[in-house]
């Protein structure tokens, strides 16, 4: 089984690896060539050492963080140990040239324009390499679920929904093929064989990953599924179905037990300032950039539909239960409450719709043109950049909420919701938008505190950005 595992891991690293080392010598090369407009140097001799030291040094830090492993890594801390990689190498190139020699001006313009490059669209050029390879069938390594129940199902569902971190589920085994039949439900779930046969099934599926999920199992069931798991090179063991947090966790021995070491980086005051500094420095930026736009969106309501471009939605639920006015551009007709009743006794469908999902995929309401132009955009939001610099609101952080409705919906997560401000774009807003349930988006905002950090936000504005160009899931 080692060949046909070291193989597969190779096919699987072995595109992302060259992906990594060509963006990195493009971003070099092309803020090579604009030093030289700016400042009118020509080709400078240590060019192709530094490129050297560049792509050996990434190689060599990049290795131990497993970015050319490259399965079933979490894509947030993919991110971090990508940007931690990057830095250390251009680190390198700085520290190698004053070794040897100096670091002349050419070099210090094209790092300084190469780094801030890399780390922007090194993220991009990974997941495009990652997306591209999840639709072949040679790319990824097979994984196979031991013991089956509801937690199983979600397991598997997960997997499949997102090929791109390299794991592909193959199947399912148990103790008792009975519990499988009685637990599949709508899954598409293949059942392979019994725990027993799981070695054999890996062999002959050159299978070198097992998720045993322990959920639902007695302690006889449980040491069965993991004494057969336990001889795959690769064992990820799921024991509860509670929500816990999944990133920034470290393994605990507690008297010989197993426990997880979580750390909420929403008690430390550094973090919390971080992320206050880093919303109010790109919050501003972000105005001033965007102001063009704004102008000219006004004058296009203005021509399309009377009344005000601005309005400010009063009753928002902020951080602690305080509540504030969130400023957004104007796509919905001034008798918006009346013509959304009067649809809705009109449609059943529609009303069951909206009672369920608090939104309606065929608004009534909205502004021809300009409107749906605005919210498939997410541009009738950029007035919120007043709400972040104010500190009601951050960049990122859980979608806000108005109604006492929507806080029955939030249920047991609602004091999750309360810990952080409200975001201007978020976990939700970049995993399927309008086209998830209302219960999806409370697990995506849950799950967002539980595993905050600034390498999160990094994540979800660098999604964002593709969300907002490729109009995913708006409406």
């Amino acid at each position: 089984m080692g060949i046909s595992r070291l193989w597969q891991v190779g096919l699987t690293s072995l595109p992302l690896l060259v992906a990594d080392v060509l963006l990195l010598i493009s971003c070099y090369f092309l803020s090579s060539f604009v030093t030289q407009l700016l400042i009118g140097s020509s080709y400078y001799a240590g060019l192709w050492n530094n490129l050297f030291a560049l792509c050996v040094g990434y190689v060599v830090l990049g290795s131990p963080k497993r970015l050319f492993t490259a399965t079933g890594i979490n894509p947030v801390c993919e991110l971090r140990n990508l940007i931690h990689a990057i830095t250390g190498s251009f680190v390198i190139v700085i520290a190698l040239n004053g070794l040897v020699g100096e670091v002349t001006r050419d070099e210090i313009i094209t790092i300084g324009l190469a780094f801030p490059m890399t780390a922007l669209f090194a993220p991009l050029a990974r997941h495009c390499m990652r997306r591209f390879c999840a639709r072949q069938n040679w790319w990824g390594e097979k994984v196979i679920i031991a013991g089956s129940g509801p937690q199983s199902a979600a397991v598997y569902e997960f997997l499949k929904r997102f090929p791109q971190r390299g794991l592909k589920p193959i199947g399912v085994v148990d103790c008792n093929p009975a519990d499988y039949w009685n637990s599949v439900g709508d899954s598409e779930m293949e059942f392979l064989g019994t725990t027993d046969e799981l070695l054999g099934i890996c062999r002959r599926e050159k299978c070198h990953w097992v998720f045993a999920v322990l959920s639902g199992k007695n302690e006889q069931e449980s040491q069965r599924i993991l004494n057969y798991s336990g001889l795959i090179p690769n064992l990820i063991v799921l024991p509860t179905s509670l929500s816990l947090p999944t990133l920034w966790t470290d393994s605990f021995d507690a008297a010989g037990l197993p426990g997880v070491h979580i750390r909420d980086r929403l008690l430390f005051p550094f973090q919390r300032f971080s992320k206050r500094l880093f919303d109010v420095i790109l919050a501003s930026f972000a105005l001033v950039i965007s102001s063009p736009l704004l102008l000219f969106v006004a004058i296009w309501i203005k021509l399309t539909s009377p009344g005000p471009v601005l309005f400010r939605h009063h009753g928002r639920i902020g951080r602690n239960g305080k509540t504030f006015g969130a400023f957004k551009i104007r796509t919905m007709v001034t008798n918006a409450d009346g013509v959304l009743q009067q649809y809705l006794d009109e449609n059943p469908e529609a009303k069951a719709e909206w009672h369920r999902d608090l939104k309606l995929k065929n608004d009534p309401r909205i502004i021809a043109g300009v409107g749906h132009f605005l919210r498939r955009t997410s541009f009738d939001e950029l007035p919120q950049l007043w709400n972040v610099l104010a500190g009601d609101m951050s960049l990122v952080g859980p979608r806000p909420i108005y109604t006492d409705i929507e806080v029955e919906k939030f249920e047991k997560q609602f004091p999750l919701y309360l810990r952080v401000r409200p975001g201007l774009t978020g976990l939700w807003q970049v995993s399927g938008r309008n086209n998830t349930t209302y219960a999806d988006r409370v697990q995506l905002d849950a799950y967002y505190v539980r595993n905050w950090s600034l390498w999160l936000d990094y994540f979800i504005l660098l999604r964002t950005l593709r969300t907002v160009l490729l109009r995913e899931g708006s409406y």
